[in-house]
């Protein structure tokens, strides 16, 4: 391991490469700035107009191993956790093949291939993918332990991908039952019963993640799984296979470990070579078995591309649920560290009774598996400076300049660009949640798989619109203050928008956005709940004390935005905001902030404090009902599915401490 990764950090250089820089960062970096200043990172303002945080599993802000990014600059943290979940995961698999009786370099050479493999290196860039998969060994390994097994699986779920939970529990059980000895079927009953107990210890244990994740999961867009369209992106092409055996098979540009990571798998010449010779060992029963589990993966990573494997995604609802066929390699990796160290193992116990010629094939054969790999590995991921992660750039220091509470939007042709001249530019450019380290409040984002469904609906509403021009007219309702465009907007299609020059992006600025708004009574019961239909058919506008007897179409809100009297709103902290103005009458205060469960709303007037209730408004956002005369409404985000949770889970540690507790007395007391 330091031997592969030692010597870039050394020299002061990090991997970089796509979703570790635009996702992974600010996933790491935003709750490490709330837990230093003493607060839970339980709700995020600055990305998608808002959402949980808590809810956001990807960003594994309670797995214990996070705790490097709470403690020390990203860089740092970063070269601490990849150095230990890569050793994690070959030591795992170390144990679980000496565990079946096999010899040291057998079991070496196996955890070698699974750590240093293809699959492994690939996930390098996504940090919760390497933690699910260096934990996956513990599930072969503590397989009838239920504790243990309980522990590995909770874990699992907080290290930021439980997607692939199922796939590595169908994988365990698939390996448990090729390797299990004829007529040992009797145990089946009880490592059932295992693994119910242990789910059920780890659904616990995780509930303070488990409980605002479901939560999240009922309010998002994707709560009854994804197309075909979305679910089939990044598959592999039939020609793609090479890439499992090497990427000396592929053509050149085919094998990049860092933008096309769906497709790096590889096992080596020399761990297939081991493979191979596995059945001597295993026996034709299990070694077909476990090679069946290969062939099975291989076909589902093809995705849309063979009618075989398009039907099988057509009619398999559980892959509603899977981003990319790609993904699913993680599928034949324990089997194959399984077929590679048998391999060895057969080579060197054929070597016994014949000298020592073969048991030193085997040693050879293990070290060429080491070496293989590492030598496809060096140099394959691209560095960076230490110092990027941290580097906020131009934009950025001219956003926070000038921005002040608005946001700001990233045009569509913005945010899919994903280019850059050089490293550092292309860093700075505010790609996916990239804001979120430095406060900026944006309006659109990508990257977060679960949004709310109103927040995602508003964001593509606007995206939807034929110009800036015409998006530009809803930015008051959003607190959008600033639009960032890769063209300058011809000027004739400006509209209010108004020209500040060039910093990476065309600026335009939009003057007179607020966050909140007073309006009047009639005009605020109006404001419907839904994104209004018809754009850009002609409705009456919303004025004054004007009564609408039907909800204002996208028109009328365009043309009116600020028909109501701005409000100052300010945000205490991450959690915690307040709205306030004078009323000059009964009407409504309309806040361009999420409308979501778990914010709890305070009316604070001359003569009383009062818990009042928020409604929906243009889908993504809320309106509260106020009187006459000065008011505060202080808002704050204490979420029911976040205290269930938390209480679940220490209720649940309670449960492990005392059993162990228990456990370590029980000898004592018999003595």
């Amino acid at each position: 391991m330091l031997a592969q990764f030692l010597p870039g950090w050394l020299a002061g250089f990090a991997p970089f490469w796509g979703d570790l820089t635009y996702l992974h960062h600010p996933w790491r970096a935003l709750p490490a700035q709330l837990v230093q200043a003493g607060r839970l990172p339980l709700w995020n303002p600055y990305i998608y107009f808002g959402m949980p945080m808590a809810a956001s599993m990807q960003g594994a802000p309670f797995y214990p191993l996070t705790l490097p990014f709470f403690l020390f600059p990203f860089p740092t943290a970063l070269s601490m956790f990849h150095l230990f979940h890569y050793w994690l995961a070959g030591w795992l698999m170390f144990l679980w093949l000496r565990s079946m009786r096999l010899s040291m370099p057998a079991a070496l050479a196996g955890g070698v291939a699974y750590c240093l493999g293809g699959l492994m290196f690939s996930r390098m860039q996504f940090l919760n993918h390497l933690a699910v998969l260096s934990l996956a060994p513990a599930l072969l390994l503590f397989f009838d332990r239920v504790w243990l097994l309980a522990l590995s699986l909770a874990l699992s779920f907080f290290a930021g991908y439980p997607v692939f939970l199922p796939g590595l529990a169908l994988c365990a059980w698939a390996i448990r039952l090729v390797l299990m000895r004829t007529g040992a079927w009797a145990g089946l009953g009880r490592d059932s019963a295992v693994w119910l107990a242990a789910g059920a210890a780890a659904l616990a244990l995780t509930g303070c993640v488990l409980l605002p994740a479901l939560e999240l999961a009922s309010l998002c867009r994707r709560s009854a799984g994804m197309g075909l369209s979305e679910t089939l992106s990044w598959g592999f092409e039939p020609r793609d296979w090479v890439q499992w055996v090497s990427p000396l098979l592929a053509p050149l540009r085919s094998f990049d470990p860092a933008s096309g990571w769906w497709k790096c798998c590889y096992l080596g010449f020399a761990g297939w070579l081991a493979a191979v010779l596995a059945p001597r060992l295993l026996g034709r029963r299990k070694a077909m078995g476990l090679a069946a589990i290969v062939a099975a993966t291989a076909v589902l990573v093809l995705g849309g591309s063979t009618a075989v494997s398009l039907a099988v995604w057509k009619h398999a609802p559980a892959l509603r649920f899977v981003r990319y066929p790609g993904n699913l390699s993680y599928l034949a990796w324990p089997a194959l560290a399984v077929l590679t160290s048998a391999g060895i193992e057969a080579l060197r116990r054929a070597g016994r009774g014949r000298g020592r010629g073969r048991g030193a094939w085997a040693l050879v054969l293990a070290a060429a598996v080491a070496v293989e790999l590492s030598a496809y590995a060096f140099g394959a991921m691209p560095l960076a400076g230490r110092d990027l992660f941290s580097s906020a750039g131009p934009l950025v220091r001219r956003l926070q300049g000038t921005l002040g509470a608005d946001r700001y939007l990233l045009s569509p042709r913005a945010l899919e660009s994903n280019k850059g001249w050089g490293v550092r530019d292309w860093k700075w450019r505010l790609y996916g949640l990239t804001n979120a380290p430095f406060r900026l409040p944006a309006a659109g984002n990508f990257g977060e798989p679960l949004v709310p469904k109103g927040s995602y609906e508003f964001m593509d509403f606007l995206y939807n619109q034929p110009g800036a021009e015409p998006a530009s007219r809803f930015f008051k309702w959003a607190g959008i203050g600033a639009l960032l465009t890769p063209e300058e907007v011809p000027a004739g299609k400006q509209g209010a928008l108004r020209h500040e020059g060039r910093t990476l992006w065309e600026l335009y600025r939009f003057r007179g956005a607020s966050r909140a708004y007073w309006l009047e009574d009639a005009a605020g019961a109006a404001l419907p709940e839904g994104l209004p239909a018809g754009l850009p058919a002609a409705a009456s506008a919303i004025k004054g004390g004007a009564r609408a007897s039907r909800p204002p179409s996208g028109k009328a809100l365009a043309a009116d935005g600020a028909a109501g009297m701005p409000l100052t709103l300010r945000w205490l902290r991450e959690d915690m905001f307040r709205v306030e103005g004078e009323a000059p009458r009964q009407g409504w205060a309309y806040i361009a902030e999420p409308f979501y469960p778990g914010w709890k709303v305070f009316l604070e007037t001359s003569s009383s404090f009062e818990s009042v209730r928020a409604q929906r408004a243009l889908a993504a956002f809320q309106k509260v009902r106020v009187p006459s005369g000065p008011f505060k409404l202080h808002f704050r985000y204490d979420p029911l599915s976040w205290k269930l949770g938390a209480a679940l889970t220490l209720a649940c540690l309670m449960g492990f401490c005392l059993y162990w507790y228990n456990r370590r007395q029980a000898p004592t007391d018999a003595q």
